[in-house]
């Protein structure tokens, strides 16, 4: 029993296979990469260029220089204040309203062309005749319009339309339309020369078109730079659209500067109307304040009350000190016995006098009295005279006081006066304080509006634009598109992805086999040999002296046959079989028992295929009567009746299949078979079987025992991978044995070991070195 090991089904990355795959289809890889180069040679012959046309503008900061307060204004800026808003500006450049301006100021809405056999060319200069829209009958409905120009003659032309409607009119006066209402003008100077189309365009449309076009950029942000760009492929007409953008940008920037500016001068003269009432209002609860409060400067009639607090205090003080002496004085002068009084104490003079005048007469008294009595006239005298000028300063030390004491009323009168008008100052200065804040705020408003109006008529007078060009629109030489390298690069990469992409899908797909690596992948048992292809009109056997690439197969496969035969006395049989019908299992078995057979030894090929005979199909002899299904059938048949010598190699016999019985199976598992092998065995060097496909009955399973070795045919581009399992299935269960592969059909495109070797070295056998290049190209 043949030992096997079956390979596990790893998946392997064979660059050399899948690459073989791709190589062996290389004419389509040729044909589509020619083709769409072709493809790309025509659309670069016919495309129409396109061109770059850019400008670039740069923004300042805010300009503080020329109005130096309005920084506080933020809406007087003429400037940009940082990057953030140069980037909004991007949005503003390419904006509705500006390209309407553009669209509008260049005329855009007509395009003009000549006319030409394969493409069109847009003009834009140098024509001779302009087109304007008057009017539009339904302006949010139209589109598109175009009028070929079929004649002029003097001041009269002819347009036709797309439906082939011819239209007269005369330049310089209206002209109705399907659309609407246009006037053409005759350009003095230039000349009709060829045919002009021309084409009216809803001004939407072509805003909506520039919107698409135009591209803003920032190169350096920090710079405050903005380049503006658009393709076209007339430069002068991408040129003006640009110089038009940035003069509209510029002029809208303006009308919005200055409509700020009105805004704000008219913001001003209305806050300096209110300003005004507050400020005089202000005023006037000033001077009332002060009028009421009889005011004039609070701070120096506040310190001047303190003072005279302060003075009063002190007068009063002293009043009371000499108020106090006076009492003293009076209690010692209402006393009855006439001592003497204090004096000098400070008082009225009068009263001081008075006093003195009293002391000196007591003291001449008490003199008196040391030399005489009381009763002395004298001193009774004197004692009167006491009397009368102690009364007198009790009426004095009266007088002095009552006079004290209307000072010291007074006195605390003016103090009470001072310290009530000390008391109000601060109430009164927290009033004045607000008065004299709200005055000074209102002041320096008004100031600062009066500033700002003047500075505002400076901004409104200064026409600086927004934006300062620094590169006026100009356009590169070289065509941004169609980039001719790219295109045929991409026609080349096309070429090769789309058949790439269409083989990947198909080998995907594909689950048949095709070279004997796509067995060997799949199984562990051996390939003899790879047949190569045929044509119907090449011979389908091996011939004598025969130096085909067929015959040198067939000697391959017989050399390394002969390495997995047992050595043996007798007949070495080989079992030719496949799954399914139509893969050349008989091909196989009749050019190899016609190789086998030589001068060495005769071979025998039997046709076991007794529900399908294909065996006769290679012989141009008539064939026996009889053949294996009637050895099989009746033991009375005489083997020697059964063989037939081949008419293409004597040195090998024929046993053809017979009449197609109606009970196959039987026959072949009858013993018969076997008998049959056994007694032909000693005749021949090499036994044949063509027997049944395994897949479809089970006839070959039956004479299986007989063989030495069975050769499994495949046929490349027809069977599929499953017969592959189905056979290693087969062997794996031991049903079949010492088993080989011999893969039929193989052409010479076939990546791998396809016939690109040119087998034979014999006759009609052509050297590489003797071929063309082009032979070479063509076996490939």
């Amino acid at each position: 029993m043949q030992q096997i090991e079956f390979q596990e089904n790893e998946e392997k990355l064979d660059l050399r296979k899948i690459l073989g795959k791709y190589l062996a289809k290389w004419p389509w890889f040729v044909g589509s990469v020619l083709l769409f180069l072709i493809g790309a040679f025509i659309y670069l012959r016919y495309s129409v260029p396109q061109y770059q046309s850019t400008t670039t503008l740069k923004f300042d900061k805010k300009q503080a220089d020329i109005t130096g307060a309005l920084a506080d204004l933020d809406n007087l800026g003429l400037g940009l204040g940082n990057a953030d808003e140069l980037k909004s500006e991007m949005a503003v450049v390419h904006s509705r309203p500006i390209l309407m301006k553009v669209v509008q100021n260049l005329n855009l809405n007509v395009q003009y062309y000549n006319s030409g056999e394969i493409k069109d060319s847009e003009l834009y200069a140098k024509i001779p005749i302009v087109a304007k829209v008057i009017s539009y009958n339904d302006e949010k409905r139209f589109v598109s319009s175009e009028y070929m120009v079929k004649e002029v003659n003097g001041n009269n032309f002819v347009l036709e339309d797309s439906e082939k409607k011819l239209i007269e009119g005369s330049f310089d006066r209206t002209l109705k339309l399907s659309f609407g209402t246009v006037i053409l003008q005759k350009v003095p100077g230039l000349s009709f020369n060829s045919k002009y189309k021309i084409v009216f365009w809803n001004p939407l449309e072509k805003v909506r078109n520039l919107e698409r076009k135009i591209q803003v950029n920032l190169p350096d942000q920090k710079a405050m730079l903005m380049d503006i760009s658009i393709e076209g492929t007339v430069p002068d007409k991408s040129e003006a659209i640009l110089n038009e953008v940035t003069k509209q940008y510029n002029l809208d920037g303006l009308k919005d500067k200055n409509l700020q500016a009105q805004n704000t001068q008219e913001f001003i003269d209305k806050r300096l109307e209110v300003i005004t009432r507050d400020l005089s209002g202000v005023e006037n609860q000033k001077e009332d304040f002060q009028n009421r409060n009889r005011i004039v400067d609070l701070q120096t009639q506040a310190q001047l009350a303190l003072q005279n607090t302060n003075d009063n205090t002190k007068v009063l003080l002293q009043q009371q000190t000499q108020l106090d002496l006076l009492n003293s004085l009076q209690t010692e002068a209402s006393k009855g016995d006439n001592q003497l009084m204090p004096s000098n104490l400070g008082l009225n003079p009068s009263l001081e006098q008075a006093i003195s005048q009293y002391n000196t007469l007591v003291i001449s008294r008490n003199k008196t009295l040391k030399q005489a009595t009381n009763e002395n006239p004298a001193v009774i005298e004197m004692n009167k005279e006491i009397t009368s000028l102690k009364e007198i300063v009790r009426d004095n030390i009266r007088q002095q006081k009552a006079t004290i004491q209307a000072s010291i009323a007074q006195i605390n009168s003016q103090i009470s006066t001072n310290t009530g008008m000390i008391e109000k100052v601060p109430g009164q200065s927290k009033i004045y304080r607000g008065i004299e804040r709200q005055q000074n705020l209102k002041e320096q408003l008004f100031l600062f509006l009066l500033q700002k109006r003047e500075e505002n008529a400076i901004n409104l007078s200064v026409n600086v634009p927004k934006a300062k060009i620094v590169n006026p629109a100009y356009t590169d030489n070289k065509p941004v598109s169609p980039k001719k390298i790219i295109i045929l690069v991409g026609a080349v990469v096309l070429g090769l992805l789309i058949p790439f992409a269409i083989f990947y899908l198909f080998f995907m797909w594909d689950d048949k086999i095709y070279s004997r690596n796509d067995v060997t992948d799949r199984t562990s048992l051996g390939v003899l040999a790879d047949i190569p292809s045929l044509k119907d009109d090449q011979n389908h056997l091996v011939q004598k002296n025969d130096f085909s690439e067929l015959a040198e197969a067939f000697r391959v496969l017989v050399s390394n046959l002969k390495f997995i035969l047992p050595s043996k006395d007798s007949a070495k049989v080989v079992m030719v079989t496949s799954s399914v019908k139509g893969e050349g299992k008989t091909l196989v078995s009749v050019n190899l028992a016609l190789t086998l057979g030589n001068k060495n030894g005769r071979s025998l090929l039997i046709g076991s295929d007794i529900r399908n005979p294909q065996i006769q199909r290679y012989d141009n002899e008539p064939i026996k009567s009889k053949g294996l299904t009637e050895y099989l059938y009746d033991e009375s048949t005489n083997v020697n009746e059964l063989i037939h010598t081949s008419d293409t190699n004597p040195n090998c016999d024929v046993i053809y299949a017979g009449t197609i019985p109606p009970n196959p199976q039987e026959l072949l598992s009858n013993g018969r078979y076997q008998e049959l092998i056994s007694k032909l065995s000693s005749n021949y060097a090499y036994i044949v079987i063509d027997s049944a496909p395994l897949m479809l009955v089970s006839d070959t399973l039956n004479i299986a025992d007989t063989a030495d070795a069975t050769l499994y045919v495949v046929r490349s581009g027809v069977s599929r991978n499953v017969l592959i399992d189905f056979a290693n299935k087969l062997v794996k269960e031991s049903k079949l044995s010492n088993v080989s592969f011999v893969i039929n059909d193989v052409s010479k495109n076939v990546g791998g070991y396809g016939y690109g070797y040119n087998y034979g070295y014999g006759y009609g056998y052509t050297s590489e070195k003797n071929k063309n290049w082009w032979q070479k190209l063509l076996r490939k």
